[in-house]
């Protein structure tokens, strides 16, 4: 039986900087810099057309600030997802 810790598990990890996510990435960056769009107009696109998850929680702000202290999130853009945590 597959969990959703298992799945979780599974997806691809994105390690960023806690210093820099402490204080704050915009969305459309976070794209960027965890490998989801190739720029921020992209990331902007898919932000605009709904495709953009933190966890469950639908964003569709680009300019929107996240910040993770510690722990991990699961950030999806379009097809892609992975796991983001803050080292």
């Amino acid at each position: 039986m597959t969990t959703e810790t298992t799945i979780l598990a599974d997806l691809p990890q994105v390690s960023l900087q806690k210093s820099h996510l402490a204080e704050g990435v915009s969305l459309a960056e976070l794209l960027v810099l965890a490998g989801l769009a190739t720029n921020r107009d992209a990331a902007r696109t898919l932000i605009a057309r709904g495709e953009t998850l933190i966890d469950d929680r639908q964003i569709d702000n680009a300019m929107e600030r996240v910040r993770l202290a510690e722990g991990a999130i699961r950030l999806t853009a379009g097809a892609g997802q992975v796991m983001l945590h803050a080292v």
